[in-house]
């Protein structure tokens, strides 16, 4: 099976992100023996993170499409799903977002289907977080950051990939990575409730009929 990795580091401000290490590093093996929608799939992927490494093993996988003027549905992004101790997932539509706590680790990895502004994707998340009655004008800095980041990368692209890996630490304290598709990657670090509300527009409720179709996917 053949198989890359990519490894990126990026410095960044303590006072904003959290402490810094410069050892912190996203790599990832991406397995060629499957495909779906002309992605190939990783089964497997390795965060390190100051010299520590967790693998992640894949879930599951789907395709997110969302309905333009609400008629036509059109290919987003391809999700896959990872988790460090899949077994401990709960994998029913109510309680699996509180159970990816349980899990130690998880990543989602997003494929693009189609070219995507920033700002683009930022708002599709806003519309998401505030199905979860999350309001993004109030929330934690730590989330505002991570829409920050986002919104600051002017296009992606089709068929490049980014994705969210999750850590969480003791004192409930978790480690949310960033990687962008030019490969460099951000880290932040602050109480765990901000991981949970961003993953929210995956797994709690879905903004709409074609997000349901993906979070069922996800708990295959």
């Amino acid at each position: 099976m053949k198989s890359y990795k990519l490894l990126s580091t990026l410095i960044f401000t303590s006072a904003v992100f959290g402490a810094f290490s410069p050892s912190s590093v996203f790599s990832q093996t991406v397995g060629t023996e499957s495909s779906f929608e002309d992605v190939k799939l990783s089964s497997s992927v390795t965060v390190e993170d100051s010299g520590l490494k967790t693998e992640l093993k894949s879930v599951s996988h789907g395709l997110r499409k969302k309905k333009v003027f609400g008629l036509i549905p059109v290919k987003v992004y391809v999700a896959e799903f990872f988790a460090k101790n899949p077994e401990k997932l709960k994998k029913t539509s109510d309680d699996i977002l509180t159970s990816l706590k349980l899990s130690e680790a998880i990543q989602l990895k997003l494929t693009l289907s189609r070219n995507l502004s920033g700002t683009q994707i930022t708002d599709s998340f806003k519309e998401a977080l505030a199905a979860n009655k999350i309001d993004t004008e109030k929330t934690s800095k730590e989330l505002t950051e991570v829409l920050s980041i986002l919104n600051k990368i002017e296009k992606f692209k089709t068929a490049e990939t980014f994705s969210i890996s999750a850590l969480w630490q003791k004192d409930d304290m978790a480690t949310l990575i960033i990687q962008k598709p030019d490969g460099s990657t951000q880290k932040i670090t602050g109480p765990d409730q901000f991981v949970t509300d961003l993953f929210s527009i995956w797994f709690g409720i879905p903004v709409d009929g074609k997000m349901e179709d993906l979070k069922k996917t996800l708990l295959k």
